[in-house]
């Protein structure tokens, strides 16, 4: 017991005591932790923020009463549908955005924290091959596709076309992200140009704000959300890094998604033409049905508003084209400036987190871990468009949802959002690509194209490797 109690230094313990948390200290102090717990415990509790907790907190618990009162929901007043641009204004935009890159003033920033649980796949989700005829695994699509962008902009006379790419990671896939790309010799990039940082976790609480301790030695803890973006940006020194390094603009998105254009000139020119803060690329719903979160305006201000939040006339509701008033859907593809992130968000980071309600797992009497039948305790949890409200100018885009949306979330034989449907979209737009380019393709329109990356962005540049050509399915043109 003298042992286990002396794992706890002083300063801990009274720093715990007047944050109104000595309970942590419990089974340490009735002799039922072991020396070794008490180590872990201690470390465990070095790590943990109490003011940011207890902020955080704070703010969602006032987030909570404030959803009980009604909130005035309005759709975006101001945004941009792709299809309807100018050929000109896209030209422009896609202009500015490589001329940005060429610079070296834009990073792309993938949340990669989720493991392919729901996939049945054992590991980080980017590590995931959704069956294209390469096998090339997500992380090693986005890779391509930025090392096009970087030619692309040193083909247009860039003097700097440095691109990071940051890679969030969580505690549960870290290492095996760094691996996965130690082992691929980094995907053809320089290992430079690659960041990896881990998002934080908060520490589990009571319905009265108490730490929970999962067992005798450890504090029962969750990952903190995509919105763990902003501390881990700050924590890591990857926004200082960027900082330093002249970029201005970071363009974030998910893992899940194979179609997504990471650091997308076009979106990019577009939000630098509009001196945008914060902007948004949205896909328009389906159907009043499709279970995603909105981009609209809650109490005046930019925001995303959750399928469960909308009543059944606002899910109906058209506008005065015939469209659903409430249809720009989220797909976590994002822009933000450098300063916008560094000078606005991470000083107000903790008026960002939700409470959710949960089983916890936690320590019985005897110090092991019991799992509770009903809802126990608190999760703190941050989304990453939660910065959306802070934003003073935001700029909203509208893309084609078969040209840049084709999530995998589901297992595989899944009707929809699964890597069947994805595989499909992605064959779909490379086969466009290449009929359009005067190429064409022989065989069943099951089989799957592939046009790598390498080879072609957003299907530019392929006329002179297809046009007049024809290719047997399923191929990959690489």
């Amino acid at each position: 017991m003298a042992g286990a109690s002396a794992a706890i230094s002083p300063t801990l313990r009274e720093r715990y005591e007047a944050a109104g948390q000595s309970q942590v200290f419990r089974f340490v102090d009735a002799g039922v932790a072991t020396e070794e717990e008490a180590k872990a415990l201690s470390a465990q509790l070095e790590s943990i923020d109490l003011e940011y907790v207890a902020k955080s907190l704070k703010s969602a618990q006032a987030e909570a009463a404030a959803l009980a009162e009604a909130v005035d929901l309005e759709p975006p007043d101001q945004f941009t549908c792709l299809a309807d641009a100018t050929a000109e204004d896209i030209a422009s935009w896609r202009a500015q955005g490589l001329d940005a890159i060429g610079r070296g003033e834009v990073a792309a920033c993938v949340l990669a924290g989720g493991q392919g649980t729901r996939l049945g796949f054992d590991g980080p989700k980017g590590c995931y091959d959704i069956g294209l005829p390469s096998k090339k695994p997500l992380f090693q699509l986005f890779v391509e596709k930025l090392l096009r962008l970087r030619t692309m902009a040193k083909e247009a006379g860039g003097p700097n076309p440095r691109l990071p790419f940051l890679i969030m990671t969580s505690p549960m896939t870290h290492m095996q992200t760094v691996s996965f790309f130690e082992e691929n010799n980094y995907f053809g990039t320089s290992k430079e140009e690659v960041w990896f940082f881990e998002q934080g976790t908060m520490p589990c609480l009571s319905p009265d704000g108490k730490i929970i301790l999962e067992s005798a030695g450890t504090v029962a803890s969750n990952p903190d959300g995509n919105g763990g973006l902003y501390p881990a940006l700050q924590r890591s020194g990857c926004l200082g890094r960027l900082q330093s390094l002249g970029v201005k603009s970071l363009h974030v998105f998910s893992v899940d998604n194979p179609l997504c254009r990471p650091a997308d000139p076009c979106f990019v020119g577009y939000c630098l033409a509009r001196s945008a803060d914060c902007g948004n690329k949205c896909v328009w719903k389906a159907s009043p049905e499709e279970k995603v979160g909105v981009v609209a305006k809650k109490g005046g201000r930019p925001s995303v508003v959750e399928y469960s939040e909308l009543d059944d006339a606002r899910k109906n509701q058209l506008d005065g084209t015939g469209r659903l008033a409430f249809g720009a859907g989220n797909i976590c593809n994002h822009f933000f400036s450098i300063d916008f992130l560094a000078n606005v968000v991470v000083p107000n980071m903790a008026a960002m987190f939700h409470l959710a309600h949960k089983k916890i797992p936690c320590a019985g009497e005897d110090g092991k871990t019991v799992k509770p039948d009903s809802n126990n305790g608190l999760k703190l949890e941050a989304f990453v468009f939660d910065v959306f409200p802070m934003s003073s100018k935001m700029a909203i885009l509208e893309t084609k949802r078969q040209e840049e949306f084709a999530p995998v979330k589901n297992a595989p034989g899944t009707p929809s959002d699964s890597p069947d449907s994805a595989r499909a979209m992605v064959s779909a737009l490379c086969r466009s690509w290449i009929e359009q380019a005067g190429g064409k393709l022989e065989g069943s329109k099951d089989e799957v194209v592939e046009v790598s990356p390498l080879l072609s962005y957003a299907g530019e540049g392929l006329a002179e490797r297809v046009s007049g050509q024809t290719f047997p399915v399923p191929c990959h043109l690489e």
